[in-house]
């Protein structure tokens, strides 16, 4: 079993209470299940970054709100492709790799997890978030 949470978990900022607590919660979840469900069952999370390229959380009115919110140039009449990429980019440079994250990132953590490569881990919470240094664990 995998769950998704998400580098929020970790993460604390201002107007995301309910989110990241609930990520957070998810994140104990995992290790919570993790030892009910064993030896039978392995349960591990994937805790992605923002996910923007590719997502459905993110139609063009929501992304055109995210980079005003951020102060990010761009015009009403650009191609929404592009100011997809420009919020991509935005959230991908808040990181170590400086790559946007993808759903193809997340379903090799996914199918890692699920495969018998992995086949020995079990109650870990694997990020994809390109090196977002503030998620980091203390």
């Amino acid at each position: 079993m995998v769950l998704t949470t998400s580098a929020n978990a970790a993460v604390a900022k201002k107007g995301s209470v309910a989110y990241d607590t609930s990520k957070a919660a998810a994140n104990h979840l995992v290790r919570e299940l993790a030892i009910e469900l064993s030896p039978l069952v392995r349960v591990n999370g994937v805790a992605p970054a923002t996910v923007v390229q590719g997502s459905a959380m993110f139609p063009r009115d929501r992304v055109i709100g995210s980079l005003a919110k951020y102060n990010i140039p761009y015009s009403d009449d650009e191609a929404t492709e592009s100011l997809v990429s420009k919020l991509a980019q935005f959230y991908a440079d808040r990181t170590l790799t400086k790559a946007p994250i993808t759903p193809a990132d997340q379903a090799e953590a996914y199918f890692l997890l699920v495969s018998q490569r992995l086949s020995k881990t079990t109650g870990q919470v694997i990020t994809v978030d390109g090196g977002l240094h503030e998620a980091f664990l203390r």
